[in-house]
């Protein structure tokens, strides 16, 4: 039995071809699809932060750069969504950088929610999260696998994903770990990222 019909939608930012790592969309809706009793629409939707009922349609919304959205029409929109009980999942592209450098963009990126949503704290979730657990049980091992160690990846200590909070609730998360990147390159890796954004989905669903 499946619920009522839910979407996955992709945020189509300024000067980002609509198509950066769209590819992969299709394989996740599958694997939600496959893996969950949700009733997630096949395909995905491409949505604007100029239009906020096109916004809302969705309670999911995938990004992948954050920092290109700034025009105060579009922060509005999408500050209103995220009130409304939206939900945004931030994964940036950071292959090839260093663990501090992620880091880095993760709290550049906090710093950019905090702005757009005052009251708002971002903090890092600990591997004995709920999100990690809601569903399938995800750790480092699952996103950093020893092919891609033994390959010279850095194996950092903790998952990395950070949740934006407005009061208990979390709007949104920000992920260091390139969960829809370099999947051609390092297939040993897509079940744990799909799993952590299946994850990620089923929370925001729930909560």
């Amino acid at each position: 039995m499946r619920g009522a019909p839910v979407g996955w939608a992709r945020l189509i930012t300024p000067n980002t071809p609509v198509t950066r790592h769209s590819v992969q969309d299709p394989r996740m809706v599958d694997f939600i699809r496959s893996q969950t009793s949700l009733n997630i629409e096949p395909g995905w939707h491409a949505v604007t932060p100029d239009q906020l009922d096109q916004l809302c349609a969705y309670p999911f919304i995938y990004v992948k750069e954050l920092d290109r959205i700034s025009a105060p029409g579009h922060l509005r929109n999408l500050q209103e969504y995220l009130r409304r009980g939206g939900f945004v999942c931030v994964d940036p592209c950071v292959n090839g950088l260093t663990p501090d450098e992620r880091a880095d963009v993760a709290t550049r990126y906090g710093r950019q929610f905090m702005r757009m949503i005052p009251g708002c704290t971002v903090r890092e979730l600990p591997d004995d999260h709920e999100i990690f657990r809601c569903f399938f049980a995800v750790n480092v091992d699952d996103l950093f696998t020893p092919d891609m160690i033994r390959r010279g990846a850095i194996r950092p200590a903790h998952i990395g994903l950070r949740g934006v909070f407005l009061g208990e609730r979390i709007i949104a998360v920000i992920s260091i770990s390139g969960l829809e990147c370099g999947w051609p390159e390092t297939p040993q890796r897509v079940p744990g990222c799909m799993k952590l954004i299946v994850n990620t989905y089923v929370y925001a669903m729930t909560h």
